[in-house]
């Protein structure tokens, strides 16, 4: 009988995490001049000397490094990366019998990565493969009946059940604002809180779960569906940047009620569409001052996440030179959570549609504008970690491919182990409407070419073919 998994001890977290990622980096240099295996292999070599085999494996969508589950630390989606790579070549165990030689272990990755270019890569391929090279220290089993099973209907459940949250996120705020709007005091945050700390794990097991969900743009539902989103732009750069589940939470809380204040102005969304007396602009711009009234009433001021939640309110529309609003008596520090609320606003509200376009457009073209505005209204740094977030390609781009399809990217530019061909939802048209299909890798390529199946041709902006992207990303 087969030990069940267990959780593990801090050193034995931090043993497998550094594992994972040492393999993670080796794998991603293999393809470059100056690739270099040591720390691999120091690695290997140091946990060899605590006798015994070493594996790493997967368990119901969990890595372990032999039997001890290997946690997913904040900020090192390799994990992440690493458990798709090996789940997409259907491998449920990679068995270390003792320290390979550079030569074994370069053959051995330089096999593991060409298998990702085929449709219909095994581990017991990979196995016999290594066999016929005659490398003995290494070993590979496929994923088990009971993972491949799991694997094949778990995404679409786990997205399913993300996709409820969201939602639920929006009527639970939707509840909250109307309760400012009618001069009520606010209910109790804590499930508000339980809702954040949720999309804060759930997050990490499905970045581009979330980012898909996050292409939800309803203007008839504003303030609610915006405020689920910037939390979530938030949580995806914070947790980018390494920050503590604690302070993640802290940071998802200030998003979902960064706007709040402008739940005390409801006249706001009918009179935007005329444009505003300067009366009516003086009192909009003073809405993250009325969050800040609002909830000192409900949280008070002492604790660090009161603080928090107060900072993201009051300065996400402060500019990291100090100009935007509210305007400051004195000089002041923009904090970190209210320079990380600020990004995540700006980018939500632009990826919307406004206008006569009925549908939001994601496009390279607005994490420029962001780029532009580095060191100006936005900080340098962050706007460097969150152009990587989005990437160039963000998820819900739709676009047209050198084979005439069209095709929405589904998956964040850094979630394989090269970052520049994500994944697409095929569309097929039928009639005046569009209906998903598979979802396909453009690192597939053709085995006898040897060149890539599909590459992306042409950004298009949904709105010229009537598609909202979310209805193809989104299990409603």
């Amino acid at each position: 009988m087969v030990p069940r998994p267990r959780n593990q001890g801090a050193t034995i977290s931090r043993t497998g995490s550094d594992l994972v990622l040492k393999l993670y980096n080796a794998i991603r240099s293999l393809g470059s001049a100056q690739h270099d295996l040591t720390a691999l292999n120091e690695t290997l070599g140091g946990l060899a000397k605590k006798g015994g085999t070493l594996s790493i494996r997967i368990s119901r969508d969990r890595l372990y490094l032999n039997h001890d589950r290997i946690e997913m630390r904040s900020g090192h989606s390799v994990h992440r990366i690493l458990l798709n790579e090996l789940k997409k070549r259907k491998i449920g165990k990679i068995e270390f019998r003792e320290p390979p030689d550079d030569e074994d272990l370069a053959e051995f990755l330089r096999c593991f990565l060409s298998m990702g270019d085929h449709n219909l890569p095994d581990g017991e391929t990979l196995q016999r493969l290594l066999r016929k090279k005659k490398i003995e220290s290494i070993r590979v089993e496929g994923l088990t009946p009971e993972d491949i099973e799991e694997d094949l209907g778990s995404s679409y459940e786990r997205h399913a059940h993300y996709t409820r949250i969201y939602l639920y996120a929006m009527r639970l705020l939707k509840e909250l604002f109307g309760q400012v709007d009618r001069g009520e005091e606010c209910s109790d945050l804590d499930l508000t809180r339980r809702v954040v700390r949720t999309i804060v794990l759930g997050y990490a097991d499905s970045p581009a779960a979330f980012m898909g969900l996050a292409t939800i743009k309803s203007n008839r539902e504003f303030l609610p569906n915006h405020s689920v989103n910037v939390a979530i732009y938030a949580i995806a750069l914070g947790h980018r940047i390494g920050l503590s589940h604690r302070f993640l939470v802290d940071l998802g809380l200030a998003g979902f009620l960064h706007d709040i204040g402008e739940s005390r102005l409801s006249w706001l969304g009918t009179n935007e569409s005329r444009g505003l007396s300067e009366q009516e602009w003086t009192e909009a711009t003073n809405h993250p001052a009325l969050g800040v009234k609002t909830m000192m009433n409900a949280v008070g001021s002492r604790e660090p996440a009161a603080s928090r939640l107060l900072a993201g309110i009051f300065e996400h529309h402060l500019r990291d030179d100090l100009s935007g609003f509210p305007k400051l008596m004195r000089k002041k520090d923009v904090s970190l959570v209210g320079k990380i609320i600020s990004l995540a606003d700006f980018y939500d509200v632009f990826t919307r549609p406004y206008g006569e376009n009925r549908f939001p457009c994601f496009s390279g073209r607005i994490l420029q504008l962001i780029v532009e505005r580095s060191g100006r209204d936005f900080d340098s740094t962050l706007t460097k970690y969150f152009a990587r977030i989005v990437g160039p390609l963000p998820v819900g781009t739709l676009c047209r491919l050198d084979t005439g399809e069209l095709g929405i990217v589904c998956s964040l530019m850094e979630e394989g182990m090269t970052g520049d061909r994500p994944w697409v939802r095929l569309l097929v048209s039928a009639g005046e409407i569009y209906r998903r299909r598979d979802a396909v890798s453009l690192k597939l390529m053709d085995k006898e070419t040897g060149k890539y199946q599909r590459s992306i041709i042409e950004i298009i902006d949904p709105n010229e073919l009537k598609i909202d992207v979310a209805e193809h990303l989104v299990p409603f």
